[in-house]
């Protein structure tokens, strides 16, 4: 005689195999509890997260992909293991190159001038892989970002990246999604995603001396008006993390001026021929900033909400209180 099976069980049996998927959605993901603090452990945490540098998309790709698939980049077709959750892609931040006019006018004649009107007519967008919690259908970022080359003016799809420009994007790193508590993770605590990014800069305007300087890049999600999207907020430090600033929301941009970060850059070394570039270092960069605030003043701010270890170990805690105007520009409140 049939019987209907035992609903207690099967509900249990459900609900069983619904958090194995749920654990399994976020095995490949690295997350942190505590931001590095020294020079030296930032340079390690940078060189750690080699392979989790931005993937690079090669051209004739959307600029950002709103559906979900398991293949978003080369890596992800490579990977025999097991077939990846699907993404969308996301625009965090813009990053244009440039050169000073003195710089500009001491490169070789015609290759100088190719690269000079590829950096003014196309700037790198910084994207973030978002996925659906398998379980309850949540949204949150993996730790491993992205890059495209997009034109200023026109066209809706990837263009090329010049050699130049993809060796100064790859030394933007994604070194983890920063949970403080990490026992049982779920969606909402995964949307804080921190990069670390390395200018070389230069230490002198006559010669090719450089010193690297490390910076951070927070990416802080949130639920918006739009179910397949995040709405999200960057944070990037200068000074060698001294400053924080809190970005301009993102918009494409229409020419070099109006990128979230503007870095201006000089030739260093040439091919053997030595008339094309193979490598360039950072004079300077600037941020498209909305606020900025002091590490101090941070730091000020988490002793009065009773927030040990200040910004390293209560990142997530900050920039909500920033993006919530608790935490303003002239002092907290």
């Amino acid at each position: 005689m049939f019987r209907l099976p035992h609903l207690p069980l099967v509900l249990f049996a459900c609900i069983f195999s619904r958090l194995l998927l749920a654990n399994d959605d976020f095995a490949d993901l690295k997350t942190i509890s505590v931001l590095p603090l020294t020079e030296q452990q930032v340079a390690l945490a940078f060189e750690r997260a080699l392979s989790d540098a931005c993937e690079q998309l090669p051209k004739n790709e959307p600029l950002e992909l709103h559906s979900f698939t398991p293949y978003l980049t080369e890596r992800d077709r490579r990977n025999t293991k097991s077939k990846p959750l699907p993404s969308s892609r996301q625009s965090l931040f813009s990053v244009g190159l440039e050169f000073s006019p003195e710089d500009r006018a001491d490169l070789p004649k015609v290759s100088g001038g190719i690269i000079a009107d590829y950096l003014a007519e196309n700037c790198v967008l910084i994207q973030a892989r978002v996925r659906k919690d398998l379980l309850d259908r949540k949204l949150y970022f993996h730790h491993r970002p992205l890059a495209l080359t997009a034109k200023f003016r026109g066209s809706r799809i990837s263009h090329p990246f010049e050699p130049l420009v993809a060796r100064s994007i790859r030394d933007f790193h994604g070194i983890g999604l920063f949970v403080e508590e990490t026992r049982i993770l779920k969606a909402e605590k995964l949307r804080t995603l921190v990069m670390v990014f390395k200018n070389n800069m230069l230490t002198s305007r006559i010669g090719t001396r450089t010193n690297d300087q490390y910076e951070f890049a927070f990416v802080r999600g949130r639920e918006g008006k739009l179910p397949e999207r995040l709405e999200h907020h960057v944070f990037v430090t200068s000074d060698e993390r001294r400053t924080l600033h809190y970005l301009n929301p993102y918009f494409q941009p229409l020419r070099p001026a109006q990128c979230s970060i503007l870095g201006r850059i000089a030739i260093v070394d040439y091919d053997s021929t030595g008339l094309y570039p193979k490598a360039s270092s950072t004079r300077s960069f600037r941020l498209e900033t909305h606020d900025k605030f002091s590490l101090a003043q941070v730091n000020e701010f988490c002793a009065q909400q009773d927030l040990l270890g200040g910004l390293h170990s209560n990142l997530t805690q900050v920039l909500d209180a920033i993006i919530d105007h608790k935490l303003v520009a002239n002092g907290p409140e």
